[in-house]
């Protein structure tokens, strides 16, 4: 069995087994032992960091895990390890209040459902919406911060086991805001659902709002598979939201877009 591996930009490294289509994830996770294992049927935690606490955010320790899946759709696949340097990312979706503080201080235009150019007093705490690529990228510069990468953010909540929603395998209603049918059909204060969080501790990445990365949509290295939409005219977003079906809040769903787009359920969340 033949075995590549890939350096990409950022310190990223990509490990490919040849033949993945026969490969499944657990086989796959039998092949690389987790950084932190954890026993059958018990959430997983990631140990305290002792990297210094940032406000907000979050620690991701280097290391790997796997990326993708072999069950999801074409531009999904494969499922493949990845190595990454270690980085922080915020815990919540950037809110309404943070959001606004960045416009007063800079100019840059309000989101267009904005009322007399400021959010409702009693939706600070929501995520900010209806905000291109470029308006999350002005943010997070303004703040010192980036995007984060689209490998970044699936570590972020997917840990190191190889699960498929960030608090484990199995659907937990009473983890994500998502879709009309089962959840509220607009969004919630960031945070509202503790249950939801990853194992590093990050929340709200299966449902809420979907989130920008800093990522091109280019298929992963061993898809031969061709499709039109690939390239750097889009725009890679993660994430499940109160919008979409439960099957968005898989931590390996991928969804893109045009930098310039804007949607009622985008927001999206910064890294360092």
């Amino acid at each position: 069995m033949k075995k590549y591996w890939w350096l990409l930009p950022g310190g990223i490294l990509i490990f490919l087994i040849r033949g993945y289509a026969e490969i499944s994830v657990q086989e796959l996770l039998k092949k690389t032992a987790p950084l932190h294992p954890t026993s059958p049927g018990r959430r997983q935690t990631i140990p305290a960091s002792k990297q210094p606490e940032l406000p907000g955010m979050v620690y991701i320790p280097e290391g790997e895990f796997i990326m993708g899946s072999n069950e999801g759709f074409a531009e999904e696949r494969p499922a493949h390890i990845v190595y990454l340097k270690g980085f922080y990312i915020d815990r919540y979706e950037v809110t309404n209040a943070q959001y606004e503080r960045f416009c007063r201080a800079t100019g840059n235009p309000v989101p267009p459902h904005w009322k007399n150019d400021t959010c409702r007093p009693e939706e600070k705490n929501y995520p900010v919406v209806n905000v291109s690529y470029y308006d999350a990228l002005a943010y997070a510069r303004w703040a010192g911060k980036r995007l984060p990468t689209e490998e970044e953010w699936e570590k972020a909540g997917r840990g190191c086991d190889g699960r498929i929603y960030p608090w484990g395998n199995e659907w937990q209603a009473n983890s994500a805001n998502v879709s009309y049918w089962f959840g509220f059909g607009f969004p919630r204060p960031v945070g509202s659902y503790p249950a939801g969080a990853s194992p590093y501790g990050v929340e709200d990445l299966a449902g809420n709002v979907r989130e920008w990365t800093g990522s091109y949509f280019l298929p992963y290295a061993g898809n031969s598979g061709f499709n039109p939409a690939y390239g750097k005219e889009l725009i890679v977003i993660r994430g499940g939201s109160f919008s979409k079906s439960r099957s968005f809040s898989f931590v390996f769903r991928r969804d893109a877009a045009k930098p310039e787009t804007r949607a009622a359920d985008l927001g999206f969340r910064c890294a360092r």
